[in-house]
């Protein structure tokens, strides 16, 4: 499937998410929807195009109809979302709003975030910078200016700048999927701390590690890894990696390509999924803080380097983990207010 044929499916996927989550949303919901709608204006036309299609078949609402409207007109005034039903005729009496819509707007004030208009919103201009963060657990995706999409896994930031000659992805931190739309004239490169990740028409996942390396998986097409440190007299390392490959771009600068790489763990974060194969526990135990603010796991006087596990897990049930491990004979487990505590017997 061609690259930009998975951008729009991907776009399409989570504007039919939303639709349904919009059907009965918290207030988080909300201000997630509608950051999201202020990201582009594809995000409107496509979140819309949704919408009109369950209009078309009679399924929706008066009520959600009147909420999507509202919420569209928050980032694009100029926009009607969805054609009102034909008002009641003279001497009829208009309905109050139900209990439900007061709820919904009750919920919607609360939200309290910044919308910009669409029509400023798409700041990724030439010559701009923009930065996208995600917290502990959330997991978002964008459409960049030029349509390549970005999954940022949770505890991620990048930082985005394009001008007439290049794209340039900074990932200072975190974990993201990049699906690259096609400009032979602009190269698209993702930063890290000790690499520069060239995309070559593709789809590929980068994670800045904790540690300081850089882990590199490559789901379609090819990337150029440059390692941006050497030895002394040594000019810095680069490698080529194709579909189904997966390198790590070490602190020292050298490129340690993994053999028994499986692409799909890599990016099984995308399904709110860990999966381990011979891992060492602290490693996993950061992972899973990235996904849950309590409880946290906190290793005691656990020596590191030692303890290694495979598995796949749900990434936001550290209590699995915890599960595994007290089956340990040399590891305890306990739970403590907002935190499981692993320590050596």
């Amino acid at each position: 499937m061609k690259v930009q044929n998975q951008i729009d499916e991907l776009l399409t996927l989570r504007a039919s998410e939303w639709f349904e989550i919009l059907k009965n949303p918290t207030t988080a919901d909300l201000e997630s929807f509608l950051a999201w709608l202020s990201e582009s204006r594809r995000h409107v036309d496509e979140f819309l195009a949704v919408a009109a299609i369950d209009e078309a078949v009679g399924d929706m609402p008066e009520e959600l109809r009147e909420n999507i409207n509202e919420l569209v007109q928050r980032v694009s005034p100029s926009i009607t979302a969805l054609p009102a039903k034909p008002r009641p005729l003279a001497g009829h009496a208009t309905p109050a709003p139900s209990r439900s819509r007061k709820n919904f707007w009750s919920l919607a004030a609360a939200a309290c975030v910044t919308v910009v208009v669409v029509g400023i919103v798409l700041f990724n201009t030439l010559g701009t910078q923009t930065r996208y963060t995600t917290d502990i657990g959330e997991q978002r995706t964008l459409e960049l200016a030029d349509t390549s999409i970005v999954t940022l896994n949770a505890d991620s930031q990048i930082r985005w700048e394009v001008d007439e000659t290049r794209r340039d992805v900074e990932l200072p931190r975190g974990e993201a999927i990049f699906t690259v739309a096609h400009d032979a004239n602009r190269p698209f490169r993702v930063h890290t701390r000790n690499a520069v990740v060239q995309a070559i028409g593709t789809k590929f996942n980068v994670y800045a590690r904790p540690t300081g390396d850089t882990r590199v998986s490559v789901l379609e097409g090819r990337v150029q890894l440059t390692a941006l440190t050497a030895a002394p007299g040594s000019a810095p390392q680069t490698l080529m990696l194709s579909a189904g490959e997966e390198a790590d771009i070490q602190l020292n600068g050298s490129i340690a390509p993994n053999p028994e790489a499986a692409v799909e763990n890599s990016v099984a974060w995308r399904e709110r999924r860990l999966a381990f194969s011979n891992v060492l526990l602290e490693d996993m135990i950061v992972e899973f803080n990235r996904y849950n603010r309590s409880p946290r796991l906190r290793l005691e006087n656990v020596p590191p380097g030692i303890y290694r596990f495979a598995g796949t897990f749900n990434a936001t049930d550290p209590q699995s983990l915890a599960d595994l491990l007290s089956r340990e004979p040399d590891l305890s487990v306990e739970r403590k207010d907002s935190e499981i505590v692993i320590r050596v017997r």
